[in-house]
């Protein structure tokens, strides 16, 4: 081979290395991309294939304990419409939709399993979901005693064989859109290998444990689409939060990343608040853990990590340190309080008061 074409051969791999972006999965893991998009719910369910034209997926559900996003049952196959995943969703088009959605109520023929919290429906002969795209009642869940064949053109009964157990996945609701698809469910399959018409289907076992195992309160979500799509959708996803404010010794802080409070814990910059409580703060990126000393403690913490270290002995924490917009943020009444400061909530300003 010519010498100069092996050097620009060698050169053109050191430019892709330095300057090529690596893939989205490479640089966030999914459990910490997860953990630094998702804030306000603590459930989620994500439905994921290998390619767009196919009706076989992988279902596997993360939980938030402590501040941290982990998987929570063991992954479950499951079947997806027969044409395979879409982004553009027309009715009848028996493709399921990608992105990201809230699951609604949790409905069926049968009673509600025993050990399930879920808001839970039990559905009736006068139980249908309206598909009629003419219709006022188009992507409703519609009760009605009448002859539903004289009030639509085109109805589901939610007494379906399938429907035994199954989820609402609120997918086209807000705003409703005619046309683009309706009745979009988690329910029960005929069998591992038949597709459904659009929503997501796994066996009877794993819908009851799936029921029992969802909460309303924690607000699950459900992602859906091709696996080299996911992390994209994850990545994507932004939501407010609630700022509030930080008094340090009668000062109000301002930091580049401001307070957050998630799940009732009031969340700050590390170096920010170390710093303003006079405490030399060292950051560790490659391991992702901050080093704070003041006058004798040390207080050492880990991104994702629920153990804390004071003087070197481990304490539990009820949160874990996250990341917001590149910013790791940590639970500031423990930090203040491991070095000796008195920390109060103000409601009427809605901001921590610390003092030392």
């Amino acid at each position: 081979m010519n010498k100069r074409w092996l050097l620009f051969g060698v050169a053109y791999v050191l430019w892709m290395c330095i300057f090529s972006k690596p893939a989205l999965a490479e640089e966030f893991p999914r459990q910490k991309l997860i953990s630094s998009k998702f804030f306000n719910e603590s459930q989620m369910i994500i439905v994921e294939a290998n390619g767009w034209d196919t009706k076989y997926a992988k279902l596997t559900t993360y939980e938030k304990v402590n501040g941290v996003w982990q998987k929570a049952l063991s992954d479950m196959p499951a079947t997806i419409g027969y044409n395979g995943f879409t982004k553009v969703m027309k009715e009848g088009g028996g493709a399921s939709p990608t992105g990201i959605y809230n699951m609604g109520t949790g409905f069926g023929w049968a009673s509600k399993p025993a050990n399930a919290t879920y808001s839970y429906r039990v559905t009736t002969v006068y139980d249908y979901w309206v598909d009629d795209v003419s219709s006022v009642d188009y992507n409703k869940w519609i009760y009605y005693t009448g002859n539903p064949s004289t009030r639509w053109k085109s109805f589901e009964r939610m007494n379906h064989p399938l429907y035994k157990y199954g989820a609402v996945i609120k997918y086209n609701e807000n705003p409703i859109v005619p046309g683009k698809g309706s009745a979009i469910f988690l329910h029960m399959w005929k069998s591992s290998t038949s597709a459904t018409a659009g929503c997501v289907a796994v066996s009877e076992a794993n819908m009851k444990t799936l029921l029992s195992w969802l909460d309303t309160k924690k607000k699950p979500l459900i992602v859906m689409g091709p696996t080299s799509e996911i992390d994209g959708y994850l990545y994507a996803r932004s939501e407010k939060l609630q700022e509030v404010g930080v008094s340090v010794n009668g000062i109000k802080q301002t930091f580049d990343q401001p307070a957050v409070l998630i799940d009732d814990r009031t969340l700050a910059p590390f170096r920010g608040v170390g710093e303003a409580l006079g405490a030399t703060i060292k950051w560790d990126a490659a391991n992702y853990k901050v080093y704070a000393e003041l006058n004798g403690t040390t207080v050492e913490l880990k991104y994702l990590s629920n153990i804390a270290k004071v003087n070197g002995k481990d304490v539990t924490l009820d949160t874990a340190p996250i990341i917001i917009k590149d910013r790791m943020v940590v639970p500031v009444r423990f930090f203040a309080e491991a070095f000796g400061a008195d920390v109060k909530w103000d409601g009427s300003k809605n901001m921590v008061i610390i003092n030392k």
